[in-house]
């Protein structure tokens, strides 16, 4: 199973493009090129986003009401979650990067994994899995000072994703 970690400030969303029940509805040109990502790979999504305090199920449902592309089939754990378990003394030590990590770990059946997100705080053994949607200031359809899921940023999406 291929699987992108999805971030959704600075990635889908960057300004404010309307409202509705689940709050700001996200650029239709971004959402535009994570369908052409989930169509060219199939992947799945897992919500790395801290919009995903609001629960898979209303991620779900959000995604089916706006007729958002691909599948979201899970949230990555929070960092709480992470201390609980003994593995880090301070939360500061926990960046998105171990949150996604521990998500892998419990999933074996992942054959393959994006992160797509605006922040750096990955780990460096993810970088290769990585796409940042920041400081993109040569992107065509680019948001403000270079953020969002561009076309080059899905380009290289689909790139680490090919079989």
């Amino acid at each position: 199973m291929k699987v992108l970690f999805l971030d959704i400030d600075g990635v889908l969303n960057v300004y404010c493009e309307g409202r509705d029940q689940f709050g700001c509805t996200f650029h239709s040109h971004f959402v535009d090129n994570l369908r052409n990502i989930i169509e060219q790979t199939g992947a799945k999504i897992v919500i790395s986003s801290s919009w995903r305090s609001d629960g898979l199920e209303t991620m779900q449902k959000m995604w089916k009401f706006r007729n958002y592309p691909g599948e979201v089939i899970a949230i990555t754990p929070f960092s709480w979650e992470l201390m609980d378990l003994g593995l880090f003394e301070y939360y500061d030590q926990i960046e998105r990067g171990h949150e996604i990590e521990m998500w892998l770990k419990v999933h074996p059946e992942v054959s393959n994994y994006v992160i797509i997100d605006d922040d750096n705080d990955m780990l460096d053994s993810q970088r290769a899995n990585f796409v940042r949607t920041a400081n993109n200031m040569d992107h065509p359809d680019k948001v403000d000072i270079g953020y969002g899921l561009t076309k080059i940023c899905a380009e290289k999406v689909i790139e680490i994703l090919k079989d």
